[in-house]
C-alpha cells in the first residue's frame, strides 16, 4: 500500500499513481527536494489515507483501475480539509481538470515537475 519516508520535511506529500516506475521516480525527486513522501498505487488507497492524513500536496494520476483520479478529485472537493492542500494532476489523460488543481501532462521531464513545484 503506502511507502513513507520520514525525512526532514518541506511538507508532507502524497503521490497517487498506479505506474510503479513513475511513482518511484516522483518519490525520489520529491524526497531529494526535502518532502516527506507517502506513495500509493491506487485511488482507493489514497482516499483511505486521506481519512486520517492531510498532506500539503497531492500528485494525482487520473487513469487508475480501481478508484480513478476523477473520482479522487471529486472526493477531495468534499474533504473536510479542502483548501489546506494543493493538488497537481500528473496524467496523460485528457479532460478538464478543476481550476483549483494544477496539471502536468505525461510523459514529462523531471525538470518540468520541479519547475511546477517551484511556482
Amino acid at each position: 500500500m503506502a511507502v513513507a519516508n520520514r525525512a526532514p520535511a518541506r511538507g508532507r506529500l502524497l503521490i497517487v499513481d498506479d505506474d510503479e516506475d513513475i511513482r518511484l521516480m516522483m518519490q525520489d525527486v520529491m524526497e531529494r527536494r526535502g518532502y516527506e513522501v507517502i506513495a500509493v498505487d491506487s485511488g482507493a488507497d489514497a482516499l483511505a489515507l486521506l481519512t486520517y492524513e492531510t498532506p500539503e500536496l497531492i500528485l494525482l494520476d487520473l487513469e487508475m483501475d480501481d478508484v480513478n483520479g476523477w473520482e479522487v478529485l471529486s472526493a477531495l472537493e468534499r474533504h473536510k480539509d479542502f483548501g489546506k492542500f494543493k493538488v497537481v494532476v500528473v496524467s496523460g489523460a485528457s479532460g478538464r481538470v478543476p481550476k483549483w488543481a494544477g496539471f502536468l501532462k505525461k510523459p514529462f521531464k523531471v525538470e518540468a515537475l520541479e519547475e511546477l513545484l517551484a511556482r
